[in-house]
């Protein structure tokens, strides 16, 4: 309780210096907890589910469709085990996944081309720094940056408990959305259609691998190396 008070008198500015110094998803955690606004969404709850929304994997569209107006955030799997280990252990998890380097090229493309939510501009800056996709891969896209920007953060460090597992009980793809959507569908007894939102506009219909190099595929997928394996992607 006094954790909360004294995180609450820190000055804005400074409350975000400190949460940029740590993991990027990470960051509403610990802004939860210290601002106690930690909740289990009651839409979870009615629906007896739990919903892992990890960036640029059609997520938005997929709470639309799903929850409404709900929206839970990129919050892990591990965060919900520790905090709500009842509602965690009674609810069905499942998350939806896209290849590495379609995600990679579509968060790019996005933080790039599309108008933004004011929390989205540091990200945009970011990548407009970098002549092009290929740039921005072989100059900041390595290991020890990913977890700097949440749209870039691996897949499966959302969607692992606490002792590194892969814990979901359904994982759809991208790449078979309208399939597994209609899939999760019936195993959640609903009959809801899939809206499609924040698509990226300067996202070309080709397919990243042909519109980048054979360098920039081998660094992507050397920086998401675990999600290629534990997600089969391989």
């Amino acid at each position: 309780m006094l954790q909360r008070y004294f995180w609450k008198l820190l000055p804005k500015s400074q409350r975000a210096f400190l949460l940029s110094r740590m993991p990027a998803e990470e960051r509403p955690l610990v802004n939860k907890a210290m601002s106690a606004k930690a909740h289990f969404p009651d839409y979870f709850r009615q629906q007896r589910c739990l919903f892992i929304h990890v960036p640029k994997c059609a997520g938005s569209s997929l709470c639309a469709a799903l929850f409404g107006k709900g929206r839970p955030g990129h919050l892990p799997l591990y965060w919900y085990e520790q905090q709500f280990p009842r509602d965690y252990a009674e609810s069905f998890k499942f998350s939806f996944v896209r290849d590495p380097l379609e995600r990679a090229y579509s968060a790019y493309a996005y933080l790039r081309g599309n108008q933004l939510a004011k929390r989205d501009q540091a990200a945009h800056e970011l990548v407009s720094r970098y002549r092009d996709f290929d740039d921005f891969i072989q100059q900041w896209l390595h290991p020890e940056n990913l977890h700097k920007q949440l749209h870039f953060v691996p897949q499966t460090d959302f969607l692992c408990d606490s002792l590194g597992h892969l814990a979901m009980d359904f994982i759809g793809r991208q790449e078979s959305l309208d399939a597994d959507f209609r899939a999760l569908c019936e195993r959640l007894n609903l009959d809801v259609q899939l809206p499609h939102l924040n698509a990226s506009r300067e996202r070309s219909e080709q397919p990243a691998r042909d519109l980048c190099s054979t360098r920039t595929r081998r660094l992507v997928r050397r920086a998401y190396q675990r999600d290629y394996q534990l997600l089969g992607y391989e």
